[in-house]
């Protein structure tokens, strides 16, 4: 469940039938509503698995702040790591 996300579909589609032909009043609400949200996570889970190994769309979606705090990032972490090792 962790690299895919169809499980999470399945569960959606299984809670909104239960809330459809089982339950009703309340009950049937707050599972629908359930149902609802997981399906909406499963659409971010599926749109995010599917962008993270294209690069095209990782290179448009990572905008230049972020392109320029990952170099920052990379920088700094070069620096600490020289500061470490010891001076021969």
């Amino acid at each position: 469940m962790r690299t895919r996300a169809a499980p999470w579909f399945g569960i959606a589609v299984v809670l909104a039938a239960v809330a459809v032909i089982a339950l009703s009043g309340t009950a049937q609400a707050i599972v629908a509503a359930v149902a609802f949200f997981l399906f909406l996570g499963a659409c971010i889970r599926a749109l995010s698995l599917a962008v993270r190994d294209d690069d095209v769309s990782a290179g448009t979606i990572r905008g230049p702040a972020g392109r320029t705090l990952g170099i920052m990032g990379a920088d700094h972490a070069a620096r600490r790591r020289r500061r470490r090792t010891p001076r021969r």
